[in-house]
């Protein structure tokens, strides 16, 4: 369908000619944020692929986060913009059903249309607020965000085809991110799957969000949505959608995304990141360290849990100790999406700080602490999610400024300067395994410039920085697309790989 930028390819192959030796040093490249996203509303925890949260004072009262502020989280690089030009061609297969074959989204415009709002959260959202560091984009509140999604009913579409077969169990949904040669697809490849009762309940294919074109970045021009249920699960650039009698095999859905205790490796026998459970936060005032003026002042946030819907919302002042019940702003848009409620307070010259709970439409009452697991995943304590509020007797003139003139095209520089890397004999191994021995090869999927490796899966490891208890696990057991490599290496290649990670990021 489309192919994959042989530069950034043959970049990142280049690193596997040859060792450096140290000192090693280069410059290297920078991007540019997605369509209408603008640096200041957001925290950019990385680039390739797009890790976009959005700044807790970013978020407004209403209910709808608009697309200029909605987070962005992609486990794959983008496929090229070029795809929406022709957009109402883009096509995909149904496999599964009585009958077989494939639809364009010009041919789903011709069925019954409808419009949802539902919540998108990443599976790692809360993550930061975890004591044992998990690997992974270190969100706080912003990957999170509720929009409008317009499209046709996946039953409908099934039912184009004489309805799912009697074996299906599930509903499986394949991504169209494109994937370098040498890469074994099942271990990198987004292809999740759902229960077949969800699928044919309310998931849907959508092509617009809050009225507009589905961007790029947010898997335009056709992606799957499952309400209620973790972004994961919300397959991007959708190419397949099949009623399957086993969940999908690729290493995304067999141990990916699996919610396991720390330490333990994902497989099938650990839930996997489905509904979303009670949750709350405050986005306001006083986010981001801002302070505000000590008095009167009115709290506002979101709530939501997953196909069921919030009932209640309390805020509290003494950590926990007494509650008051929060006041609904705007309409209730459905189970699926978050309502946005407020409180008024009085606040005193100094910190102040206050925490909420939700209680949904089953009785079920967010709980103080998270689960702790090994990623991070699915944190709703309240504890964790409270919010700091500066409050002070006079606001400084530039306090009152929450905005400010940025570049609708912002750059993000990943080294502006050259830098000069030394490395331990250990780490000197480790570099020749990370761009020569291991397979595949980690200078393929990961941007590292100790390397000068401009990966096209992995993330930016200079950004991450992660530390060597970290990157040994990550070794061992495989981290969300990365598989794991502690078959083929043994425990002195894992050590010198891990210090060559370790140091070339310091």
């Amino acid at each position: 369908m489309y192919a994959v930028n042989r530069r950034f390819i043959l970049k990142s192959l280049a690193a596997s000619v040859g060792l450096a030796l140290t000192p090693i040093s280069f410059a290297s490249s920078a991007r540019t944020l997605p369509v209408n996203k603008q640096a200041a509303d957001f925290v950019i925890h990385n680039d390739l692929p797009w890790a976009l949260e959005t700044m807790r004072g970013s978020f407004g009262f209403g209910p709808i986060t608009p697309l200029s502020r909605f987070f962005v989280r992609n486990n794959l690089p983008m496929p090229p913009a070029s795809i929406l030009d022709r957009a109402d061609e883009w096509s995909f297969k149904v496999e599964g059903c009585v009958g077989s074959g494939s639809l364009s989204l010009r041919d789903l415009k011709s069925m019954r249309v409808q419009t949802v709002a539902s919540v998108l959260q990443c599976s790692g959202n809360g993550r930061a607020y975890s004591s044992h560091n998990p690997s992974g984009s270190q969100w706080s509140v912003g990957a999170a965000g509720c929009a409008l999604w317009t499209g046709v009913a996946v039953a409908d579409i099934f039912e184009k085809f004489g309805g799912v077969s009697n074996e299906a169990a599930f509903l499986t949904g394949t991504g169209g991110e494109s994937l370098p040669e040498g890469i074994d697809a099942s271990m990198v490849a987004v292809e999740r799957s759902v229960p077949i009762q969800k699928g044919l309940e309310d998931c849907m294919l959508v092509w617009e969000m809050n009225g507009a074109p589905l961007p790029l970045a947010h898997g335009g021009p056709l992606r799957l949505l499952v309400p209620g249920y973790f972004g994961v699960n919300n397959v991007k650039w959708l190419t397949r959608l099949a009623a399957t009698a086993q969940e999908s095999t690729a290493k995304i859905q067999q141990s990916g995304y699996r919610l396991r205790a720390i330490g333990e490796s994902g497989g099938l026998q650990h839930p996997s990141m489905w509904r979303m459970p009670v949750k709350s936060w405050l986005n306001g005032p006083g986010a981001n360290g801002r302070p505000v003026k000590a008095g009167a002042a009115m709290l506002y946030g979101v709530a939501f849990s997953g196909e069921r819907g919030v009932d209640k919302v309390e805020v509290s002042g003494d950590n926990g100790k007494s509650w008051q019940d929060a006041q609904w702003i705007g309409p209730d848009l459905g189970v699926n999406a978050w309502r946005t409620f407020s409180i008024g307070v009085t606040l005193g010259v100094g910190e102040n700080r206050y925490v909420t709970r939700a209680i949904d439409s089953a009785g079920d009452i967010q709980p103080e602490l998270a689960i702790p697991n090994e990623r991070g995943y699915g944190n709703n304590g309240w504890a964790d999610h409270g919010l700091n509020i500066l409050a002070v007797d006079e606001l400084p003139e530039t306090a009152s400024a929450d905005s400010g003139d940025v570049p609708m095209n912002v750059i993000i520089e990943q080294a502006s300067k050259e830098k000069t890397y030394t490395l331990s004999k250990t780490a000197q191994r480790g570099r020749a395994i990370f761009t020569a021995q291991s397979q595949p090869n980690c200078s393929v999927c990961h941007t590292l410039d100790a390397a000068q490796a401009k990966g096209l899966v992995g993330p930016n490891l200079d950004k991450l920085k992660p530390g060597l208890a970290q990157i040994e696990a990550a070794v061992v057991q495989g981290v969300g697309a990365m598989p794991a490599y502690g078959g083929q290496l043994s425990g002195s290649e894992v050590e010198a790989l891990s210090a060559f990670v370790f140091e070339g990021t310091r």
